[in-house]
């Protein structure tokens, strides 16, 4: 079962919350690679970033930088509740800025699960963005939520007092052999992503035959072990791609690809521009 509850737009921001009893990829917003928050309201998912699981349980709000390669699935369960709310960072930097907010440090430094349920402060501010999505839109409605996630913003302090430690093996408790054997291949691909020639050369490196990999791979990430490897290479690309004097060809084979045009079209699929159109946008603004 999937029910959609409520999803919105708000000018460079996306609210929306969603009922599961099953897993499965497709997103709940309206952006792609923007900066996240998640909150859950029941059930549980974990939140994987390089090799290391964290619980996110009822009460639990997600901080997800758009700069990291991170994912949020189900391990072991499969109901859940969640309240998803993704920003285009040129929606909110004026505001931020207003208030001498960082919005880069902010998610970088805070990347990560924090367990709100119990502070009235977080709550508060959760009540009023989904009163404000779900409620009849007028001229100050996008300011106001707007001013809502500001006021995470600025408590970071009070944030990081409840951030939630990565779990330990007692706290992952099925398959929990299978999930350190991904962990140390997403670990491996983290620091080898433009290295590794094919799916069966890392499979190799483990002692591992391919379709098991493969399956557990995608059973404990969400993430195909090509899409997670594409999705290093993608970051990388876009810091190569503020260099004018380097050439397509020359960042994808950097990269690790044999093809400029298998490199442009993993691309664009991710970032929904080609790499050239993703160069002139960023160097007009510099």
């Amino acid at each position: 079962m999937f029910e959609e509850v409520y999803k919105g737009e708000f000018n460079g921001i996306a609210v929306g919350r969603v009922k599961r009893n099953q897993d499965f990829t497709k997103g709940l917003g309206f952006y792609h690679n923007e900066y996240q928050m998640q909150y859950i309201f029941d059930g549980e998912r974990y939140f994987f970033y390089q090799g290391t699981c964290y619980r996110m349980m009822p009460g639990t709000i997600t901080i997800i930088d758009k700069s990291k390669i991170a994912k949020t699935n189900i391990i072991g369960g499969s109901h859940h509740d969640r309240l998803l709310i993704e920003l285009k960072e040129s929606a909110i930097a004026p505001m931020c800025s207003m208030f001498g907010v960082d919005v880069k440090k902010f998610f970088s430094e805070h990347h990560g699960v924090y367990q709100v349920s119990e502070d009235e402060y977080f709550q508060d501010i959760l009540t009023n963005i989904e009163k404000l999505a779900i409620g009849k839109r007028s001229a100050s409605t996008e300011g106001r939520i707007k001013l809502e996630i500001m006021k995470i913003f600025i408590e970071q302090d009070r944030l990081q007092k409840r951030k939630l430690g990565k779990l330990n093996e007692a706290g992952v408790k099925p398959h929990i052999e299978k999930q350190k054997k991904v962990h140390q291949v997403a670990d491996y691909i983290a620091e080898n992503y433009e290295k590794i020639d094919s799916v069966s050369e890392l499979a190799d490196q483990f002692y591992m035959s391919k379709a098991y990999l493969c399956r557990i791979f995608r059973e404990v990430t969400n993430f195909t072990i090509s899409e997670y490897i594409n999705l290093y290479r993608i970051v990388a690309s876009k810091q190569y791609l503020m260099d004018e004097n380097m050439s397509m060809a020359e960042i994808a084979n950097r990269l690790g690809y044999d093809s400029l045009t298998y490199f442009e079209r993993v691309f664009k699929k991710q970032m929904k521009v080609s790499p050239l159109q993703y160069r002139k946008s960023v160097l007009k603004v510099r």
